[in-house]
């Protein structure tokens, strides 16, 4: 469990500007087990804040501040992109007419669990399992009203591979309905979940040089973007490969 400042930075030490904002507290638990001899690992944690932050819940004139005060950089700060949005589709927005609506709390959970569902004998950290985790937030302050992930993976169990490891995952992230409702409705944003695959192989080709294959499957939240002419077309889902190469010296 820990308690910290909200505001703080690692190059900040001022100790008398310790929680002058509020706090953050944090906790987790972790617990180890070994059903039928294998072994996996059960987690919980939370997160809780009362430093004062912009809700969610705005009236539409204020959405620009809430886009530049906020940068929610877990969504690579999608603020530029839909400040350019609303300049040129809803400028009147951009002129604030109401108060700035804000919270003094915020909180998160979250649970995740990883588990051995076979290994050889002898050789416990190898073997075929599967994970999963969950996080649900209050969807007041944070964008994200809950996320999860499931997957399995394997290492050295493919005949004559005994260094060899393989996953693959899906991730499912669903925003808060609070989330620019007026914008992402009247202009088809999306804004709603996001979606991704990924799947890889990691080869030991010798005892210095690993190979890594790697196919991302992604189906954006943000369904529109500005092209090259400055014009609104949709998004499409977007397929990455990749391979990596990994020489140990």
């Amino acid at each position: 469990m820990s308690v910290i400042d909200p505001d703080g930075t690692a190059t900040n030490n001022d100790i008398s500007e310790a929680f002058r904002n509020g706090v953050l507290l944090s906790a987790e638990g972790r617990v180890t087990i070994k059903p039928f001899g294998l072994v996996g690992q059960q987690v919980v944690g939370f997160g809780w804040s009362n430093k004062e932050r912009l809700s969610l819940e705005q009236d539409p004139s204020n959405l620009a501040r809430l886009f530049v005060t906020n940068r929610f950089p877990r969504l690579t700060d999608p603020g530029p992109v839909l400040g350019r949005i609303l300049e040129q589709f809803s400028p009147k927005l951009l002129l604030p007419t109401q108060p700035v609506n804000k919270v003094n709390y915020t909180w998160a959970i979250y649970y995740n669990f990883d588990q051995y569902l076979w290994s050889p004998p002898g050789k416990p950290d190898n073997g075929l399992g599967m994970f999963f985790s969950f996080g649900a937030s209050d969807g007041v302050a944070n964008p994200v009203k809950y996320g999860y992930n499931v997957g399995v993976g394997g290492v050295g169990i493919v005949p004559g591979r005994p260094q060899d490891s393989f996953g693959l995952a899906w991730a499912h992230t669903q925003f808060s309905d609070n989330f620019v409702p007026f914008v992402r409705e009247r202009l088809d944003l999306g804004l709603i979940h996001e979606d991704a695959v990924e799947m890889y192989y990691n080869a030991k080709i010798t005892n210095w040089l690993t190979a890594t294959l790697d196919l991302q499957i992604i189906n954006p939240a943000l369904k529109k973007a500005f092209d090259g002419a400055g014009r609104l077309t949709g998004v499409n889902t977007a397929v990455v490969a990749g391979l990596r190469l990994y020489a140990r010296f």
